[in-house]
């Protein structure tokens, strides 16, 4: 016997209260899928950026499959790069430097005045957080750390709760780093050496009494050019003990990244960037441009080319790069 097919009869009570079922089901579904990519943004927790970027002029931040970055043309202005799509996108005027992306909050040092502020990432709500001329501006989820250059570049911080600013060293200094507890920055009247700060009870020591400009800090050991040396790249502990010379490896603007954990990146004595191995001390070269100022966020590396003063945006993948302009 031929089964009869399934005609809906919406005269029938039960037949429309299922198609109305079904209907609330699916729009149901579809916005739960929608609430979820509003919501479950894959938001930096910790820091808006890493240390080893700030000491290269934080160039370049990431967050939410997003790449934050200045163009310099036009009085410069920040932009947005969708890294899945390729798409750009124009968030807000601004010389900013000092990029930090933290919690869908863009943090940065307006280049033409020097003040610390803050918008999100679309653009919206800008937020004087500091007046005054700042510079080094480092971003976690409780603390924004930054140097005070109208204040004899003391270092600062502010809570994140309330911005109110804390002076934690009179020391002079032209960059910071933090990690495990402790900051570290280069002692401008002291030879540009290594000092660090102890975050809890707010001493200064010094850990490397010689001059050098160049570190970053990867894997509790500090890397630094050792100007003494013939610009070798030294590394040592994080309390100035056990140096030891990267034998072959020379370089300056150092910069490492935790998303490539085996390499640290610098600039060679010819000027190209090169990487090398820590492992291996087997060098390899990244680009022939002569760099400085380099960052490194997920497969991007941002650097000034030196060549013809422009802003580079390298894919580490492809190899291939882009002008910031």
């Amino acid at each position: 016997m031929e089964k009869g097919k399934f005609i809906i009869d919406f005269k029938n009570r039960q037949h429309r209260v299922a198609v109305i079922s079904v209907a609330i089901a699916v729009l149901l579904i579809v916005l739960a899928v929608l609430l979820f990519k509003v919501f479950n943004k894959s938001y930096n927790n910790y820091e808006g950026n890493s240390p080893s970027n700030i000491i290269n002029n934080g160039l370049i931040a990431y967050e939410d499959g997003h790449l934050y970055y200045t163009r310099f043309d036009a009085g410069s202005k920040i932009f947005r790069l969708d890294i899945e799509s390729g798409k750009e996108k124009l968030v807000y005027a601004a010389n900013a430097k000092y990029l930090n992306v933290l919690e869908g909050y863009i943090y940065y040092i307006d280049g033409s005045n020097g003040n610390i502020k803050r918008i999100t990432v679309s653009g919206t709500d800008e937020l004087l957080l500091k007046d005054s001329i700042c510079s080094n501006l480092y971003v976690t989820k409780d603390w924004i750390y930054y140097i005070d250059n109208k204040e004899n570049n003391s270092i600062y911080r502010m809570s994140m709760h309330d911005y109110i600013p804390e002076k934690l060293a009179e020391e002079s200094a032209t960059s910071v780093s933090v990690h495990d507890g402790f900051l570290y920055f280069i002692n401008y009247m002291d030879n540009n050496g290594i000092y660090r700060l102890d975050l809890e009870t707010l001493e200064v020591s010094p850990v490397l009494k010689q001059h050098t400009i160049f570190y970053t800090v990867k894997d509790n050991l500090i890397y630094y050019t050792n100007t003494n040396d013939e610009s070798y790249i030294y590394s040592m502990n994080l309390d100035g003990s056990g140096n030891k010379r990267l034998e072959g490896v020379k370089g300056w603007f150092l910069a490492s990244s935790p998303d490539d954990p085996d390499f640290l990146y610098f600039m060679s004595p010819t000027g190209i960037l090169k990487k090398v191995n820590l492992a291996s001390l087997n060098q390899m070269t990244v680009s022939n441009d002569e760099c400085a100022y380099i960052n490194i966020v997920e497969d991007y590396i941002v650097y000034l080319n030196r060549d013809d003063n422009h802003h580079y945006l390298l894919n580490k993948t492809s190899g291939k790069s882009t002008i910031l302009r």
